[in-house]
């Protein structure tokens, strides 16, 4: 099977929709005698990457930037990418399009679908239906690219119910959750030099991994923490990530009075993430809805609870289905400072219960996120639309 996967961004890119693609589709051409061709943006260190990870059956080119936004004002940037894909998508080279966003791969994918007879498939990861709910005419277009595709990946329950939400047919529909590295993310004992380095040894380390963003709560954490107990065994907040809210952390941390107890790390290696989640003893990530840009699920949970760590996540967008409540840790409501807060002071000051409830998430993590799993399902979905088209 020859398959175009077409989007705007792709690994290195940040974010936890590109580790799934990436992730999906390399188990893909491991499993099966396929071809993926991957049409993406050129994004800082994408040559490094692709030089690491492209093969003959996983093909990567890239030109132009990805998209800064969806708003009208990007329309005219659709032609080159037509035209881009059309060439590449056109004379039998292509059995079918998948295109991991909307704009402007999926509209693109409508256009050739009318005038090739291309099928495609389109992914929801959730926040696709809820950033665009605000606006004013985009809902229109994201609406035709969802109901024009001949099946939709939805990548979580919250994305799932979206979709049917804006008249999407169930029988179109089929979820494919997220996955997790089970080699990388495993229960190892912290880095002694890293430790030290941070000045971790002997605290509870509160560990959130994540862009610097605002839907991501990191100044949630931080005001909840700031309202803890004097009382409680010393901790200290480990951020790993970069993004525009950076300043705005630093910043609320000085007025808190937490400085000396929260490090900033910036970004992080992928190869050392596994090593700064063994650091942690309580992954924490305050997830927020703000005017529709949420959670869609959270991969970052499951890869704290495959290392063996009790997280806590907001109860906002698909979070719900990556962190089951009392069993694996625990969901708070980001908006509730006094919440918040009294689930980290529990947290901290019960080793037994953060212990458990990593155990049960790791228990969980391996049972059910394994990634091998993930490829024959996406498989099945590309050989049913085949299969449908031809009937």
């Amino acid at each position: 099977m020859k398959v175009l996967l077409n989007t705007d961004a792709f690994l290195p890119h940040a974010g936890g929709s590109r580790v799934y693609y990436y992730t999906l589709y390399s188990e893909l051409v491991r499993q099966y005698p396929d071809q993926v061709t991957v049409l993406t943006k050129k994004v800082p260190g994408w040559e490094d990457f692709d030089r690491d990870h492209a093969t003959p059956a996983l093909r990567i080119f890239r030109r132009f930037r990805p998209l800064p936004d969806w708003r009208y004002t990007q329309l005219p940037k659709f032609l080159p990418d037509l035209v881009r894909t059309a060439w590449s998508a056109g004379g039998g080279r292509t059995d079918i399009m998948h295109c991991g966003d909307l704009f402007p791969q999926g509209l693109v994918a409508v256009v050739l679908q009318r005038l090739l007879g291309i099928p495609f498939v389109a992914y929801c990861h959730g926040e696709e239906v809820t950033q665009i709910d605000h606006r004013r005419f985009q809902p229109r277009m994201r609406d035709l690219i969802y109901r024009s595709a001949d099946a939709v990946i939805a990548a979580n329950d919250f994305a799932r119910s979206m979709l049917l939400r804006i008249g999407v047919p169930a029988e179109r529909i089929f979820k494919i959750l997220p996955g997790v590295d089970l080699a990388t993310f495993s229960p190892r004992p912290p880095d002694a030099k890293l430790q030290d380095s941070l000045g971790l040894r002997g605290k509870v380390v509160l560990l959130s991994v994540g862009r610097l963003v605002e839907r991501k709560g990191h100044s949630q954490i931080l005001r909840a923490l700031a309202a803890l107990p004097d009382a409680l065994p010393a901790w200290h907040y480990l951020i790993v990530g970069e993004g525009p809210e950076r300043q705005r952390i630093e910043a609320l941390a000085g007025e808190l009075g937490l400085s000396d107890r929260v490090t900033l790390t910036g970004k992080v290696p992928a190869s050392r993430l596994a090593a700064c989640f063994n650091l942690g003893d309580l992954f924490v990530l305050a997830n927020r809805d703000i005017a529709g840009d949420l959670e869609g699920f959270g991969m970052v949970f499951l890869e704290a609870n495959a290392c063996g760590k009790a997280v806590l996540g907001g109860r906002t967008g698909g979070t719900s289905e990556a962190v089951i409540d009392h069993v694996t840790g625990r969901l708070v409501d980001p908006e509730s400072i006094p919440e918040i807060s009294a689930a980290l002071s529990e947290l901290i000051a019960k080793p037994e219960l953060r212990h458990a409830l990593g155990e049960r998430g790791l228990q969980r993590a391996r049972a059910e996120f394994a990634w091998s799993t993930r490829a024959p399902q996406l498989r099945a979905v590309s050989d049913h639309v085949l299969q449908a088209r031809r009937g």
